[in-house]
């Protein structure tokens, strides 16, 4: 990992439409920027609904219980478990987000991250997506386009494929504890990022049992931030909503 490419390059490639593997060199997990659509932040985060012993698959929340699918036919799935006790300061112990890959012959191979992982994009050989309370440590981090300490951002990644056990993200910080899925518009990506869980945990179930009626404005310092950025890897712009 200490052979880095610049990291216009890097984010280039998050930006989603390049080789992630050559970033890398390898298998490298990258938290980015990418993707077309609307998925709105309470649809992205899916549902916690138990579809299987180890965690949920968001089936009783429409398109965040459906799986993406590659060019290639691999579907790809998130799932997610509350790892902390409800009502405790939420932080990057507090959930559990697994991606798992299935071939179409039926081979599966998944990787686990601390936070709640975003419904990914893929196109070609990476997967993008966000992680809302991340743990910096599951992560290569190469930028840092916030000013918040690390307990106060969120990540945006990118991940090659073919997904494997031994896959590490490698991410981009972003002020903000809940990131929404990027979209990618005009040369640019956008991504959603907030401090205010309730707001932006709309219809994730597992989130809501845990932190329904915590207090995210309870120190008078919580934001919400829209950043674009370029697909050179330049910040375009941070602009504050709240």
């Amino acid at each position: 990992m200490k052979k880095i490419i610049p990291v216009l390059t890097i984010v280039a490639v998050l930006a989603f439409f390049g080789s992630a593997g050559a970033i890398m060199g390898g298998s490298s997990m990258m938290p980015g920027v990418g993707g077309t659509g609307t998925i709105g932040a309470g649809a992205m985060m899916g549902g916690g609904f138990a579809m299987t012993n180890t965690g949920g698959f968001g089936m009783m929340n429409g398109m965040a219980g459906a799986p993406v699918v590659g060019s290639d036919g691999t579907a790809y799935l998130i799932s997610y478990n509350p790892s902390a006790n409800p009502g405790t300061v939420p932080g990057s112990n507090s959930f559990e987000s697994t991606i798992t890959a299935v071939t179409p012959s039926g081979a599966v191979s998944s990787i686990t991250l601390n936070g709640i992982v975003s419904r990914p994009v893929v196109k070609g050989n990476a997967l993008v997506a966000t992680a809302s309370l991340p743990n910096f440590s599951n992560y290569h981090v190469f930028q840092n386009f916030g000013t918040a300490a690390p307990a106060g951002q969120s990540m945006a990644y990118v991940v090659t494929l073919p997904l494997t056990s031994s896959s590490v993200p490698v991410g981009v910080s972003l002020d903000g504890q809940f990131a929404s899925t990027p979209v990618i518009e005009n040369n640019n990506a956008y991504v959603v990022t907030s401090d205010f869980g309730n707001g932006m945990m709309t219809g994730n179930s597992t989130f809501n049992m845990m932190y329904g009626n915590y207090n995210f404005n309870n120190t008078g310092t919580a934001h919400s931030y829209l950043y674009i950025i370029g697909l050179d890897g330049s910040l375009v712009n941070k602009i504050t909503l709240q």
